[in-house]
This record gives C-alpha cells, structure tokens and sequence, in this order.
C-alpha cells in the first residue's frame, strides 16, 4: 500500500514537473505567446483604418479576399482565383468549407457584403474606398462564385482585393466603430478568435481550431503595447514577452550578441518622408523671423521645396540616426518594385544650393516653422525629426520640432493642422501606384483619391498619369505612366521629400523562429516552435 503511494505520489511529482518546465518554456497545454509591438490598432473594425497596426491587429482574425506572402508576391486566401472575364467584369472563385468564428459558413454574400460596406464605414481616418473606388457592383453568382462589375478597366483589382477585410453578411448596417472596439461583431474566417481588448494594455486572441490555414503553434496570444523602445526590448529579456517587432539600431547589436533571443530583419517598404501643406495661401505653423504671419505659405513654392530637400543629408541620417538599418530614397518605392523611376536619385545634399533657391523665393533669411512628428510610430521618429529640423536651420530657417504621440499626432495630421510632418508609408503591394494614389493624388473622397494627402498636393499632370495607370492594361505602359507621375511629383515639384526606406527587425526568444515579412506585419500564426 505504502509502495503503491509512493509511486503515486511520484508520478504525481513527475507530472507536475513535466507541466512546469513546459509552462516555463511557454508550452504549456494551455500554451501563450506574448507579443510586444510598438503600436496598436485604431479599432477592431478591420475596415475603419488602412494604417499598418490596425491591419496587423485584423489579420489575426479577419482575412482579405487576396492575399500577399512574406514577400509580397499575391496568392489565394478566400478566393482561390480571379480571372478578367471582360475588361470591366472580374469573376473570383472562393475557398469553400471556410467558417467564421461563430459557426457561419463562409460563401458569396460576405464578400458582397464587405465590398460593399467599405463605403459607408463612418469617421474612417484613413479609408479604404480607394480599393473599391473602381467598383460598380458585386454579384453572387452562386455560393461560391462572384462577379465584380467596374465602372472603369481595372487591371490592378486583384492588389485592391489584398486589402479588402471580410466580415459575415450578419453584421448589423449600423455596427458602430464602438461596437466593433467591444468586440460586439469582430467575427472573422482568420487564424485567432478574439477575446477581448483593453485599450493601452492588451488585445488577447485565441486559436480557431478549425482555421483552414496554417494553425497557431500556440493556443492563445497577448498583444501588449509598449511603444518605448527600451522597454520593449527590457520586457522581452525579462521573459515578459517572447518576440518584439521595431527593434530600434542602438538595440540590435546588443541582442545580436545575447544568447537568449535571436534577431531577424528584413528590408522593408516603408518610405519615410517629409509632408508639406502645399495648398493652403496662409499654413498655421509657419511664420516670419519676426513671429508675424507672411503674406503667402511659402511651403507652396516648388523652390522653398526643393530647398527643404536640398538641406537635408540623408546618407547621415541613414547611418548616424539609424545605425544603417534604412536606404535613402529619392522616390515612393525602391529599385525593383513596379513603378520605380530610374534616374530619381535621392537629392544630394547641397546647403548652399538650397540657401540660393530660398533667395530666389524671396525668403533669403529663411523663416520660422514648427515640425511636427510621432514619437513612437517608426523607428526612432522623433530623433530623426529632430536631426531634419537642424538640417533646415542650417539653411537658414527658425524651426520648432514637436513629437506627439501618434494617436494624437495622426488625428491632427488628418485634421490638416500642421504645415510641415514626419510621415511613413507602408509600400506593402510592391507597386507604387496605391501610395502614391493615396498620398499626392489631388483629394477626393468621394473618388477614393488622396486619402492620405494630409499636405493636399495637386497637380492635374501628376493626376492625369496615375489615372492612366490605374486603367492601363499593358503592363509595361502601366508602369511608364506610374513612373512619369513619379518624376512630376519628386522632380519636378517635389510634393513630398522622401528620406529613407526603413529596415523592420524582431527580437524572439530562443526556442522561437519567426520569418520576417517585407510587409512588417508581426502575425502571431507565423511564429513558430523551434524543436
């Protein structure tokens, strides 16, 4: 009896040692994965905002019509083919057997059903209506099978598809933004069920055990906010959490040597760039020398433009500010993506050039001007903020840097509150017709165009090559036209002034592999159990 309690209580002490080295390892049979990021969604609503954190956190548990791989090259999600029937009727075939979390079978009238609503999505900052812009209507064919008809020849529909969200065909006409953030309706096909979402402090999600895709190595996942860099980096290697994402280049040199994680990187695509209020006759933050308002927003003179991007040295800032983790750019996208414009150099730093162009605009003792910028959106923002705003001393300018935080910088840029910005732009198509459509298009909403022009350039030539573009069905005229509206805006007027295309790093802890994606997203499904 005292021997068959014995073995008992050993067995006992064996097991429950077994279940605490698997929880110390995270591999528990209720298994976490603790996610640190830099920033978090504007809402749970996956159509409410195109911004990167808002789609990072909807691709854990809603998925796009298309999709795109690590390396942004197109391939089936919900539809598992698209075909131009004509040249304004596309017909798509979708994956059957797929469910939504609470039991729906997926079909035909959810993708009618988020086309459609995508217009009428309230208070966006940032829309999607731009992806449908081309859209005149949808029709279910049959369970499976849907046709888009366009109002216009659309050949990069598929691309648009990327960005397209499914929701049920159940959600309620007047879901609100509210309800969504409640978690009333965030009911998707993806990979995690969501569980629920403290603002500031976590967005928990667990596993859809009956995800047709690639299932989660782990059963439930904690994303936790910590827009600080050191502290990120202090939380991971305090077991607090297992991958990080934007690790920042002081950091990474120090973790490369650290046994307990591992580092991976990968070019990236977005373009870092300075956005100016080129429309408006009198801007909010500039000023003489004196402090008195000027008679006329200089910021609208392609001169005071083109001197602003002369006086900045963007080989220093690549290499002193970012420790190399970042390419100086002269256009929206880098070489070997659609759209790239050979001879659009980065402009070459030339203090005095731009000393001679501000005299020739008739401000040859400069003026004064606040910059503004995030803090804790992209890697290290606010010190490069900073470093440009003593670039455009140099040449003679009176310049104020504030950096917010983005919730509240990202707000006032979309309100049009500031004269001069720090703004990124994540290329995720590989093409560079979306970015530039969405950040120098001349604004309209009702068009989808512009959307994030928050400096309002215009410029009907510029206008007339991404229309051409956005129609053009041969591809090698489509990108022509993509790359002469590239020269109009950054040669010729320089809308806006590209610096730099930055380099995205993650930190994992040992044990943990993840594969880094040119889109910078972090999706949990992806990490992976070392064995």
């Amino acid at each position: 009896m005292n021997s068959l309690k014995r073995r008992k209580t050993g067995s006992k002490a064996v097991a429950l040692a077994f279940i605490l080295l698997l929880a110390a390892a995270g591999l528990g049979a209720q298994s976490v994965l603790k996610v640190g990021t830099s920033t978090e969604p504007a809402s749970l609503d996956p159509q409410y905002s195109t911004t990167g954190a808002t789609q990072q956190a909807s691709q854990q548990i809603f998925e796009t019509i298309v999709t795109r791989s690590q390396n942004l090259r197109m391939s089936p999600s919900l539809a598992l083919s698209w075909k131009e029937v004509d040249p304004l009727t596309w017909e798509l075939k979708l994956r059957q057997g797929v469910k939504f979390h609470d039991g729906k079978d997926f079909g035909s009238d959810d993708v009618v059903f988020s086309i459609k609503r995508i217009p009428r999505v309230p208070d966006s900052p940032s829309s999607y209506k731009r992806n449908v812009a081309a859209i005149k209507d949808v029709v279910a064919v049959d369970k499976h099978t849907v046709r888009i008809l366009l109002k216009n020849p659309s050949p990069q529909l598929p691309i648009d598809l990327t960005f397209i969200y499914v929701l049920p065909s159940t959600t309620p006409e007047n879901a609100t933004v509210d309800d969504f953030n409640k978690g009333k309706y965030v009911n998707g096909t993806g990979p995690f069920k969501f569980v629920e979402w403290v603002r500031g402090d976590r967005l928990v999600v667990e596993k859809n055990p009956n995800y047709w895709g690639q299932k989660s190595s782990f059963d439930r996942v904690i994303f936790r906010p910590i827009t600080n860099d050191p502290s990120r980096v202090a939380a991971l290697l305090a077991g607090d959490v297992d991958i990080i994402d934007n690790v920042s280049p002081v950091d990474q040199e120090r973790l490369r040597k650290d046994p307990r994680v591992n580092v991976v990187s990968k070019p990236g695509v977005t373009l870092m760039y300075i956005h100016m209020d080129s429309n408006r006759d009198k801007s909010p933050h500039v000023a003489g020398k004196d402090g008195k308002p000027l008679d006329k927003n200089p910021l609208k003179d392609p001169k005071v433009r083109e001197a602003l991007s002369l006086a900045i040295n963007r080989e220093a800032l690549v290499s002193r500010i970012l420790s190399g983790a970042a390419v100086p750019s002269g256009q929206f996208v880098p070489e070997g993506m659609v759209g790239y414009a050979t001879g659009l150099e980065p402009d070459a730093y030339d203090v005095e050039m731009a000393k001679r162009l501000l005299a020739e605009a008739g401000y040859p003792n400069g003026f004064s001007i606040t910059l503004h910028s995030p803090n804790d959106r992209y890697l290290n923002d606010e010190q490069v903020a900073q470093t440009v705003g003593q670039f455009f001393a140099r040449v003679g300018l009176d310049v104020k840097v504030q950096a917010l935080p983005y919730s509240v910088f990202g707000t006032a840029a979309t309100k049009l509150e500031y004269s001069i910005f720090l703004m990124g732009f994540g290329n995720t198509t590989g093409d560079a017709a979306r970015g530039m459509t969405a950040v120098l298009a001349t604004y309209d909403a009702a068009a989808g165009l512009g959307a994030n022009n928050r400096g309002r350039y215009s410029n009907p030539e510029f206008d007339k090559f991404i229309k051409a573009a956005a129609v053009e069905s041969d591809e090698d005229k489509r990108e022509a036209f993509l790359q002469d509206a590239a020269r109009v805006a950054f040669k010729q007027d320089h809308g806006i002034l590209p610096l730099y295309f930055q380099t995205i790093t993650w930190a994992v802890r040992k044990g943990l592999s993840y594969e880094p994606r040119m889109d910078e997203y972090t999706l949990a499904n992806k990490v992976t159990i070392v064995k």
